[in-house]
C-alpha cells in the first residue's frame, strides 16, 4: 500500500434489488439536477466509520480487528427506504437514501469498538445509516449557481419511498481517493459474515 498517509473508511457495500433501485434514482435525478455532485453508482455504500487519514501500517492492524467483527456477526439483510436531507430537506447540503436493520446498530457499535482499540477516536454523535446521493456543491450552497431544478418537491413527495433490500454479508475497509471527477474508492480488505441467516 505505500507509505503515505491513505484516507480510508469502513462499510457495508450497498447490492442486490435495493442498489437497483438507487441507481435508477441517481440515473432520474443526475438527468433533473444541477449543481450536485452525484454519488458514482460503484460508490454506493453504507458507511460505518469514517478513519480519515491513515497509515498502511495501521490499517494492516485493524483489519486483524475488523476480520474479527466479521467472525462474529450473522449475515442479514437492509431495507433501503426513505429519502432524505443533511440537515434536512429544506435547505440541504446532501441528499441521502435510508437503511434499516435492527442489526446495523450494534455492527456499527462493534466497528467503532474494534477501532478504538487502535487508537481511533470512538464517535459521539448517533449512529444514522444512510446511503449518500449526492451533495450540493459548494458555489450553489453560497448561492452562485443555484442547484436548479433540484426536484426537492418529488424528493419529498419520495420520503418513504420503499427501494427494496440489500444483503448485508461483509465488511468492506475501503480507501478514498479524491480527484476531480469525484471519489473513487477502492477495497483494501473485505471479510465475510457467518451466512447463517434469517432474512
Amino acid at each position: 500500500m505505500g507509505t503515505d498517509e491513505v484516507r480510508s473508511f469502513v462499510a457495508i457495500t450497498l447490492a442486490g434489488d435495493g442498489r437497483t433501485a438507487v441507481e435508477a434514482l441517481l440515473k432520474r435525478l443526475q438527468a433533473e439536477a444541477t449543481g450536485i455532485a452525484w454519488t458514482k453508482p460503484e460508490n454506493l455504500h453504507i458507511t460505518l466509520k469514517f478513519l480519515g487519514l491513515v497509515t498502511p501500517e495501521r490499517l494492516e492492524a485493524l483489519g486483524t480487528s475488523l476480520a474479527a467483527v466479521a467472525a462474529g456477526q450473522t449475515a442479514f439483510a437492509l431495507d433501503v427506504r426513505g429519502i432524505g436531507g443533511f440537515p434536512s430537506l429544506a435547505r440541504p447540503r446532501a441528499f441521502w437514501v435510508g437503511v434499516e436493520s435492527p442489526s446495523l446498530g450494534s455492527l456499527a457499535a462493534a466497528v467503532d469498538a474494534a477501532c478504538a482499540s487502535h487508537g481511533f477516536l470512538r464517535e459521539t454523535r448517533p449512529f444514522r445509516a444512510h446511503v449518500t446521493l449526492g451533495r450540493v456543491r459548494r458555489s450553489a450552497a453560497r448561492g452562485r449557481g443555484r442547484p436548479a431544478p433540484l426536484p426537492l418537491d418529488a424528493l419529498v413527495e419520495e420520503g418513504d419511498a420503499v427501494f427494496g433490500r440489500s444483503p448485508a454479508d461483509a465488511l468492506t475497509l475501503f480507501r478514498s481517493d479524491l480527484g476531480p471527477g469525484g471519489a473513487r474508492h477502492s477495497p483494501l480488505g473485505s471479510w465475510s459474515f457467518d451466512q447463517e441467516r434469517d432474512q
